[in-house]
C-alpha cells in the first residue's frame, strides 16, 4: 500500500474523532514525536496513552481541516509526507484549542519512524 494510502486512512480516521487509533495502527513500535521545540517523545505505546489522556477531556470536536499534502514515496511503505491541517476542539482543561500546524510523517515499511508538528495552538 502507498503512504499516500496509509496517510489518507490516519486523515479519514481523525475527522472521525479517533486520535488514538491511527497512533496504535500506524506508528512503529519505537517512533519518535515531537511538537516545535519540544523535547522529542518516544515509544507508540507511550505516546498512544498520553493521546489517550488527552482525548478524555474532549468534550467538543469541531474537526479538522487538511489544505495541502506533498508525498515523496519511496515504495514498499517508506517516504516522507508533509501537510497543513487546522484542528478545533473543546476540552475540559482548555474550553477552546485552535491548531493550525504543519506536520511531517517519516515513514518506513508501511508505519511511521517519526512524525514532527511545526505550528501554533491556541488555547
Amino acid at each position: 500500500m502507498s503512504i499516500r494510502e496509509l496517510h489518507q486512512q490516519i486523515i479519514d480516521a481523525l475527522e472521525q474523532g479517533d486520535f488514538v487509533g491511527p497512533i496504535e495502527k500506524f506508528y512503529a513500535e519505537d517512533v519518535v514525536v515531537q511538537s516545535n521545540d519540544d523535547p522529542p517523545a518516544t515509544g507508540r505505546d507511550a505516546i498512544a496513552a498520553a493521546e489517550r489522556n488527552n482525548v478524555e477531556g474532549v468534550t467538543a470536536l469541531h474537526g479538522i481541516k487538511v489544505q495541502a499534502t506533498a508525498f515523496d514515496d519511496q515504495g514498499e511503505g517508506s517516504g516522507v509526507v508533509f501537510y497543513e491541517c487546522e484542528m478545533h476542539w473543546e476540552h475540559t482543561d482548555r474550553p477552546k484549542v485552535d491548531i493550525n500546524q504543519t506536520v511531517v510523517e517519516r515513514w518506513k515499511n508501511g508505519k511511521i519512524a517519526s512524525i514532527r508538528f511545526y505550528g501554533d495552538i491556541h488555547l
